[in-house]
Formats: C-alpha cells, sequence, structure tokens
C-alpha cells in the first residue's frame, strides 16, 4: 500500500508522542500493536514480533475524530431491524478508513495500515475495545497483506481447526470446547492468514473470546469459567480471557457448522469441494482492491486444498460433542 501523504492518520501515529513510548505492546493478528494506551484486550499475547507495526494514539479528548477531516464516502452501513447504525465504515484515499459504532468509540486507521486513532468518547472501555479487536486490527491487516476468514480457530497437535459457520452457530463454543480437550486456543471470530510457501499460517488473535449469554449458560454445566476469567460483559455477550497460542500454525482442517431444526442426533460430516464456500466466509468484503482481490482468490485456493468439510447436527447436539467428533476426525 502506498504511504500516508502526511495528512492522514499514519503520518500523525508516527510522529505523535504517544507512540515515542509504548507501554502497551502486543503482537495479534499479525500485527506488532504498540500503544501508549493500557490495551487490556490485548494482555496475553505471547506472539513473537513480526516486523508490521501498528502504532496506535489517542485522539485527544477536545477533538473528536467524528467527523474528519475531508470528505469520507460510506462503503460498509450495517444497521439493526429498526435502521439504527450498528457499524459504519467511511474512506478517502488520503484520510484511510473510519471506523465506528454508536457506544463503541470511532477508529480512524490510516490507509496504509500503519497507524491508528482511537477516539472513545462516549464509549466503555470493554465496547471500544471489542470493536477495536474484532473489526480495527483485523482491517488493519488486511491492509498489510494478510488475509482472514470469519471464523474462530485452535491450534491441535501443531496445526490450526478453524470453525466456520453463520452467527449463532456456535463457533466460539466449539473452539472452547475444543481446548478443553487438549487444544491451545488460536483466535476467535476473526482468523489473520498469512501465505508461506503453499502453506497458510494461521496467526494468533486477541487472547479474548466473546461468548452469547445463552450459550455461556449451558457451557457452564460442563465447564465453570474462572471468575477471573470473565473481562467484561454486555447485554448481549460474556468476554472471556484465553490463553492464546505463542506462535502462527499451518491451517490444515477447516469446519463448517450447519445446525438445522431437523439435523441428527449425532455429528456427521460431509466433503465441501472448491473455494466457493471460502469465499463467502471471508471478513471484509468492502476492501476491494485488486491487490486485495487477487490475494483474497490465492488464499482461498490454498485453504481448499485442506481438510473442508461440513458439520451437520441437529439442536441436541451440543458443543462437546462436536469438538469431539471433530478432534477424532482430525
Amino acid at each position: 500500500m502506498p504511504a500516508a501523504d502526511g495528512t492522514g492518520a499514519s503520518s500523525a501515529a508516527a510522529t505523535d508522542p504517544t507512540t515515542a513510548c509504548a507501554t502497551a505492546t502486543a503482537t495479534v493478528f499479525g500485527l506488532d500493536v504498540r500503544s501508549q494506551m493500557a490495551l487490556p484486550f490485548l494482555d496475553g499475547a505471547r506472539a513473537a514480533p513480526t516486523g508490521r507495526t501498528l502504532d496506535v494514539c489517542e485522539q485527544a479528548n477536545d477533538a473528536s475524530i467524528l467527523p474528519w477531516r475531508g470528505e469520507l464516502d460510506p462503503i460498509c452501513d450495517q444497521r439493526d431491524g429498526e435502521g439504527n447504525v450498528v457499524l459504519r465504515i467511511e474512506a478517502n484515499p488520503r484520510d484511510g478508513y473510519l471506523i465506528w459504532g454508536p457506544g463503541h468509540g470511532a477508529h480512524l486507521l490510516s490507509p496504509d495500515g500503519l497507524g491508528l486513532r482511537c477516539d472513545r468518547a462516549g464509549s466503555e472501555d470493554g465496547r471500544w475495545q471489542r470493536l477495536l479487536v474484532a473489526q480495527v486490527l483485523p482491517f488493519a491487516a488486511l491492509l498489510r497483506g494478510l488475509e482472514s476468514l470469519h471464523a474462530s480457530a485452535v491450534a491441535l497437535s501443531g496445526e490450526a481447526i478453524a470453525v466456520l459457520g453463520d452467527s449463532g452457530a456456535g463457533k466460539t463454543s466449539v473452539a472452547l470446547a475444543l481446548c478443553r480437550l487438549g487444544a491451545n486456543f488460536l483466535a476467535d471470530d476473526v482468523v489473520a492468514l498469512e501465505r508461506s510457501g503453499e502453506t497458510l499460517l494461521a496467526h494468533p488473535g486477541a487472547p479474548i473470546a466473546g461468548l452469547a449469554h445463552g450459550e455461556a449458560l449451558r457451557l457452564e454445566r460442563a465447564w465453570q469459567p474462572r471468575e477471573e476469567r470473565v473481562l467484561a460483559e454486555n447485554e448481549r455477550e460474556r468476554m472471556l480471557r484465553m490463553n492464546v497460542a505463542a506462535e502462527p500454525v499451518p491451517l490444515r482442517s477447516l469446519f463448517f457448522l450447519d445446525r438445522r431444526p431437523d439435523g441428527p442426533a449425532t455429528v456427521h460430516f460431509e466433503p465441501l469441494a472448491g473455494a466457493r464456500s471460502l469465499l463467502g466466509a471471508t471478513f471484509n468484503f468492502v476492501l476491494a482492491t485488486p491487490d486485495r482481490l487477487r490475494r483474497l482468490l490465492d488464499s482461498t485456493a490454498l485453504a481448499a486444498r485442506c481438510r473442508v468439510e461440513r458439520v451437520v447436527a441437529g439442536p441436541d447436539v451440543d458443543a462437546t460433542q462436536v469438538a469431539a467428533a471433530i478432534a477424532q476426525r482430525v
């Protein structure tokens, strides 16, 4: 990506005194995040630096980045059933990408993915950091040449297993259940991938997992999270502190969860051929530069060489049963 021209967030972050002496450093999603602000959602990250630095600074209290200078075009506008904005991304070539949501703060990511300004005004600490790890940092990884899947992932026997599926399918629950069977937690919701020869390496994400309250209650029968592992809660989910893997591992297996009201009482596996289903599981389609699209097609073609299967189960099959079947499968 081209360097910032001096007017965008990248130059500001590179020269801002807040990044000259970073108090928080962590390597997540293949990025070396350096920030003066405390970032509790990144505490516990153990991956070695990759050399892809992202300098993070906080917007001054007397100046909001909503709206930012210049005209930004909307490229993503997600709304709820009542028409209220849930997530909005605006962009222009000079200033970069403004990513925000009501009550979740705003984040201005430079065009080259080197700098980030965070405006957390009006947002609780857990909410703005949730947006940071769920959307902003994975977006920055895309700008720096990595690809990503909308999936949760674990590392087992030195290989990455990605669990994919629609929202509410239970990706996080299955990943946590795999960890209880001996796997190492790798990432929740978004997995950053990097090509290494003919292999895709899955990078460790943030050391947290977001679990819907309903699913958390169901899992408590099998696994009671220790009190100190609950990092934050909101009306939708519980954020759990996780022991994350310390290094990227080769991606070897991808399992698409398919829960059906009339599904079988035991777990069934069906092969999935081709890369079309993988394209549908890609994180972030709003970045559609020619370079990114070529990388996306290349990555999905490589991923299609892995074990790619659909996991079919009925409503009474719980996450522990699905995880046990997957572990036996691989």
